[in-house]
């Protein structure tokens, strides 16, 4: 049998009975209050973040980005692209040499402040081709043998093209004039040589294109 408290024991018993009665709202609030500085910290992932640029909505090839074209989101660091821009003063004013969906990284080879690669012999025009199903078929990076074909005589105006954009035109029609109102604008890199007579055919409607299986050299002239 338990040995029966002394009267003191008792008291001391009902004391403290009293006092955890008293206190217990001020020690469960103490309790939930370090509960609500702790969860966030024990929830935050342990790998670390890295800012990286992305787009904020779908952008074309072509257009020059504004600020609120992009926006900083924190990628873990083992995910993030090793080229990617933490600053959106590195793109804000550049254009764009490709397409960049909403919430992709924008990357520097992204963007065409190089001149779109153009060496020195090299120009870059804005054409129409006269069949926009062939235009749909293009990509960048395309190369490409340009033709004028008016219906009574067709001649290879460079077999050394290449797509770099395809831009963006929402009215369908441009400054030149060339093609169907439905035909994209198509920016191609031509020799100069043959640049002249390549925006002449974009502007008559005559402008056609066939696509190279592979990267093309430029001819060495002949003595």
């Amino acid at each position: 049998m338990d040995r029966p408290r002394s009267p003191a024991a008792r008291r001391r018993r009902r004391a403290l009975r009293s006092l955890w009665w008293r206190y217990r709202p001020l020690v469960v609030g103490l309790v939930v209050f370090w509960l609500v500085l702790a969860i966030p910290g024990l929830l935050q992932p342990s790998a670390t973040t890295t800012p990286v640029l992305v787009a904020t909505r779908d952008l074309e090839a072509g257009a020059v980005i504004a600020d609120d074209d992009v926006a900083l989101a924190h990628f873990p660091a083992g995910l993030a692209p090793p080229s990617s821009l933490p600053d959106p003063q590195g793109a804000v004013g550049h254009q764009l040499r490709q397409t960049v969906a909403e919430g992709t990284p924008v990357v520097p080879s992204a963007l065409a402040d190089d001149g779109w690669g153009l060496d020195a012999e090299e120009l870059a025009v804005p054409v129409r081709l006269a069949d926009p199903l062939v235009a749909s078929l293009l990509e960048s990076g395309d190369r490409l043998e340009l033709v004028s074909a008016d219906g009574e005589a067709t001649a290879s105006l460079t077999e050394d093209a290449r797509v770099l954009a395809l831009l963006a035109d929402p009215g369908g029609s441009g400054v030149l004039g060339g093609g169907t109102p439905s035909s994209p604008l198509v920016l191609v890199a031509v020799p100069r040589s043959a640049s002249t007579q390549v925006l002449d055919a974009s502007a008559r409607g005559t402008l056609t294109a066939a696509l190279a299986s592979a990267p093309m050299t430029r001819p060495t002239a002949s003595v």
